[in-house]
Order: structure tokens, then C-alpha cells, then sequence
């Protein structure tokens, strides 16, 4: 077991403020700097000042519905400053951003709106071509919804009409709890393919920003590279609560672009670049990428998947800067990252060691018993950051905390003698693909109601990009002929596009293991091995 009980300067500060609850945060950074730019949106620029004006008058604007303290509001919005002022807006009340994919579908959304109890959701009635207002209206039933609030839309209940209604009112009285009232819950899926809600606390969202701002040495002059979508875990904590705390800035983007992030981060002098292995990889393919100017960049996180040793090399030369392999998740925020003080070889080869107050231990997955240090075994967590149990489901806190509070987090793992932590693979029966992890299930069921599908498995094969792609394995009912481009049709109303199948293997039977009644999915001869060997294996390609 390790404790990092060294206290850092980041550490220090923190506790100057750890009793702050994220709206004081905003207030606390807009009293000490007004003037400086805290977002930059497709050119535009916001102060914190200005900033703090729309928070304020937001949260004025939503406190007339209604809504209370403790209630739960969805907010289902790409990147935008829209997002950052309800995100805020909502912490002063006291009420729980409850986040929400904008890739999000039907099934998604119900489950969400249903297991959270939300009151509220906030969306845009079309973004990318989809109608999300028809698809809310569907997804509500059986939830306790009462308020649709449009971004950008002409109703009467809609994010400008808050604003102005909103705009010079006091905002009601309402005492927060930092160490005990949530400030959201971000839906992770487990081996189980259900998901679970994970409440985090306003101190656990401060605290888990400085904890970055520890390892990138952040101050106000820094600029962050603001890609990954802020409704993660990875961007909630690292961007989201970070920049506010320390007064940094902002740049959103609301959709990933390759060329618009290399020029962003040229013009706008990005600092700290934040991304998956993915993104690192399409900037670095990118046939522009040289003759853009990234000498700003000074510091970058990695996160996503377990990328190979040369890529992190290749990115140290490329970028040359200072950059390191982390590992996090929905359920702890920032798990384990590398330091100024870290060698190179620790940064770039393993996911870093443990911050202050944070107890991590490898175990026997069957015994539960701690292993020697550089011997394989589950990685569990335990300490501050950890959230204490799953949002209104009391089974799955059941499975995967112990009786001592360990949670137990499915990836396999090491440790150094350093107490540095190498990710080996996961027990978890689940695809990780760009950073984005897919339970099979969730495909599988859907594909299972295909008119031409007897039966559906799907796996995850190599991609050098993404990580892993989404493999379906297809039994075809007798006489039919299905296509990946009529499967991937099919689904795409159905489940999120992360998810959709990027590969289509036809089989006419699964093998099993012995008993017959068990699918064999990973052993030898099973279903993951004769896909990878099946020469039709079909690939998609995008249009």
C-alpha cells in the first residue's frame, strides 16, 4: 500500500480554499482577477468577470422555476460556454449537474433521466443534424422531468430567456457543504454493461483541480487546450474545475478538428495541451502538421488507453515538452499521475504514482490479498477522491466497494518499487475505443432486435489509433444477407455513434465453452480469435 504523504505547494493552496464550494471558487478568482480571459469560444473572448455576471444571472434565472438545492438538472451540451456558465450557475444553488453525452441516444437518456431523478435537462433542440428535443420527449417517460431547457432555441423556458429574466437579481441564500453536497455525477458503465451514476463532491471537484494543477505547475498565465468534451471525468477535473481555481483560461472547442486544434493551439498560444493518445495521433498524421508553430505548448497530459512505448516517445519529439501518462476514472477523478520531480521513464512508461492522502494497493483479484511489488494483480483505490458509493444503486456499490472501503476498479496492474503504477490490461469485459469505454452489452442488445440477426457478440480488436474497435460478430438468420453499412444504419438511432460497429465479422456459429451453454468470447478458438483471423472481416469506412 502506498500514501504519498509528501505536501506539496498545490496541496497548500488547496487548503486555503478547501472550504469553498465551486460557485466561492468563481467568486474568489473573479474578485482576484476580473480582467483575465477565463473563456475563448470560436473567437470570443469572456472575462472572468463577465463569466461571473451570466453564472450569476443564470442561476437567478433558474432559481424562479423552482428547482431546490439538491435536485438533479442534465446538462447535455458539447463544449460551449454555455455549458461552463450552467455548470456554475447550477453549483451556486446547490443543485447536481448531472452530465450527459450530447452523443446520446433515447435508451441513454431515459436511463439517466430515470436513475438520477432529474427535474431539468438542458439541451439544443438540434445539434449535428439530430433532433434532440423530439428525442427528450420520448426519453422522459417514467422520469420525474418538468423542465426542457433549449440553448439557442425560440421557447419560453430557454438558456437566453434565464439569462434575462435572471440578469441584476439577487441569487437566493443557500449554505453548500463542500465535503458533503454533490456538485454532479458523471454515468460510468461497469462489467455488468448497467451504468452507474458517480457523485462527486464539491470538495472532491476542487481539490481533484489542484491536484492536476500540481503535476503541470499551473498559474494564470496558463492556456488550455479545451477538446476533450468537459462533461468527462478527465476534462471535468483537469479543465473544468482546474482553470477557474488558478485563474487560467479556456479555449473550447465544441467538436474535435485536428486542423482547428493545431491552429488554436498556434493562435491562441496554447499552454497545456490535455487529450487522449487518439488526438496526439491525428495531429501528428495530420499533413499540416509541421508548418503550424506549437512552441507555446509547454506541459500535456496523456489518458485514454495503454499506449505503447514508442508512441509516448514519438510525441516527446514531436512536441517537445514536458508530458506524462496518467490514469483516472469516473469513480476516483485523477487516480495516479507523475510530477515535476518524476524521471522520464516514469512519466512516459507508467500512469504515476499516488497524490496526498490517497491509499493504492495490487491485489490478488481471487484473495484480495496485496501482491509484491512488480507482480501483476487488480488495482484498487481507496482515499479523498474516491466517491463513496454509486448513485441510487445500492448493487453495484455492493460489487465493487469491499467491506473495507477499497473500491475495486477492474484493471489489471503494477507496481515499481517507486510506487509507480504500470496499467497491464483489465478485468473488466469491456472496449476501450479513443478513451471511450463500451460494454458490449449495450451493442449486443441492440443488434439482438436486427430482423436479419439470429445471434450477436461483440468484441474488441486491435486499432492503432483508437486503441481498440468495436467488432461485431454476426450470426445471420437462415437465407438472410446483412451488410455492416445496414447494421450500423440500424443502430444509429438506437445507441451512441462511439458505439456503433466499425467491424463486421459473419459467422455461422459461436464456439462455446465446455457445457455448451457458455459463449467462449476470449480463450483459444474463441470468438475474438476467429474474428482477428477471418480474412472477410469487413472494416468500415467512413463516407
Amino acid at each position: 500500500m502506498v500514501v504519498h504523504p509528501k505536501e506539496s505547494k498545490k496541496f497548500t493552496a488547496f487548503k486555503e480554499v478547501a472550504h469553498l464550494s465551486a460557485g466561492q471558487i468563481l467568486d474568489r478568482s473573479t474578485q482576484l482577477s476580473p480582467q483575465k480571459v477565463a473563456l475563448i469560444y470560436k473567437g470570443e473572448r469572456m472575462t472572468y468577470e463577465q463569466l461571473h455576471q451570466h453564472v450569476n444571472s443564470f442561476a437567478s434565472g433558474l432559481s424562479g422555476l423552482g428547482l431546490k438545492q439538491g435536485d438533479r438538472v442534465v446538462v447535455d451540451l458539447p463544449n460551449s460556454p454555455e455549458l461552463v456558465i450552467a455548470f456554475y450557475g447550477l453549483a451556486k444553488l446547490g443543485i447536481i449537474t448531472t452530465w450527459c453525452n450530447p452523443i446520446y441516444r433515447e435508451k441513454e437518456v431515459g436511463f439517466i433521466l430515470k436513475n438520477s431523478g432529474a427535474k431539468g435537462i438542458l439541451i439544443r433542440d438540434q445539434f449535428e443534424g439530430f433532433d434532440y428535443r423530439r428525442m427528450v420527449e420520448k426519453a422522459r417517460e417514467g422520469s420525474p422531468l418538468e423542465y426542457i431547457i433549449s440553448v439557442g432555441g425560440k421557447d419560453s423556458l430557454s438558456f437566453d430567456e434565464l439569462l434575462k429574466h435572471g440578469k441584476g437579481k439577487f441569487l437566493p441564500h443557500v449554505t453548500i457543504d463542500p465535503q458533503r453536497d454533490f456538485i454532479k455525477i458523471i454515468y460510468t458503465s461497469g462489467a455488468t454493461g448497467i451504468p452507474k451514476g458517480a457523485p462527486y463532491t464539491h470538495y472532491q471537484a476542487i481539490r481533484s483541480g489542484f491536484v492536476y494543477a500540481e503535476a503541470l505547475e499551473t498559474t494564470s498565465d496558463d492556456i488550455f487546450l479545451a477538446a476533450l468534451p468537459l462533461y468527462h471525468s478527465y476534462a471535468f477535473n483537469c479543465i473544468l474545475m482546474q482553470c477557474p481555481s488558478v485563474q487560467a483560461t479556456m479555449v473550447l472547442m465544441e467538436r474535435w478538428d485536428t486542423e482547428e486544434a493545431l491552429s488554436l493551439i498556434e493562435k491562441e498560444k496554447i499552454t497545456i495541451h490535455p487529450a487522449a493518445p487518439t488526438h496526439y495521433i491525428m495531429e501528428m498524421n495530420h499533413p499540416h502538421f509541421k508548418k503550424y508553430d506549437l512552441s507555446s505548448l509547454r506541459k500535456g497530459l496523456i489518458s485514454g488507453y495503454i499506449p505503447p512505448p514508442q508512441l509516448m516517445e514519438k510525441i516527446e519529439e514531436e512536441y517537445k515538452f514536458w508530458f506524462c501518462n496518467f490514469w483516472g476514472s469516473s469513480e476516483t477523478g485523477p487516480g495516479t499521475l507523475s510530477y515535476p520531480d518524476s524521471p522520464r521513464e516514469k512519466r512516459l512508461y507508467t500512469v504515476g504514482r499516488p497524490h496526498e492522502e490517497e491509499m493504492i494497493k495490487v491485489v490478488d483479484p481471487e484473495t484480495g490479498l496485496e501482491v509484491s511489488r512488480g507482480a501483476i494483480g487488480e488495482l484498487v483505490v481507496k482515499g479523498w477522491n474516491v466517491i463513496k458509493e454509486y448513485w441510487n444503486n445500492p448493487e453495484e456499490t455492493n460489487r465493487h466497494f469491499d467491506q473495507e472501503g477499497w473500491l475495486h476498479i477492474g484493471d489489471l496492474a503494477s507496481m515499481d518499487k517507486d510506487g509507480y503504477i504500470t496499467i497491464v490490461g483489465r478485468l473488466k469485459d469491456q472496449i476501450n475505443r479513443g478513451g471511450l469505454k463500451i460494454i458490449p452489452h449495450d451493442v449486443e442488445e441492440e443488434l439482438q432486435k436486427h430482423p436479419k440477426i439470429s445471434e450477436a457478440v461483440v468484441v474488441g480488436t486491435p486499432n492503432p489509433v483508437l486503441g481498440e474497435s468495436v467488432c461485431a460478430c454476426v450470426i445471420p438468420k437462415e437465407g438472410a444477407n446483412i451488410t455492416l453499412e445496414e447494421i450500423r444504419e440500424f443502430l444509429s438511432e438506437r445507441i451512441s455513434k462511439n458505439k456503433l460497429p466499425d467491424e463486421l465479422c459473419l459467422m455461422k456459429a459461436f464456439p462455446r465453452l465446455s457445457g455448451g451453454v457458455k459463449l467462449n468470447k476470449y480463450g483459444e478458438g474463441g470468438i475474438l480469435e476467429l474474428a482477428l483471423k477471418d480474412p472477410n472481416r469487413v472494416r468500415w469506412k467512413k463516407r
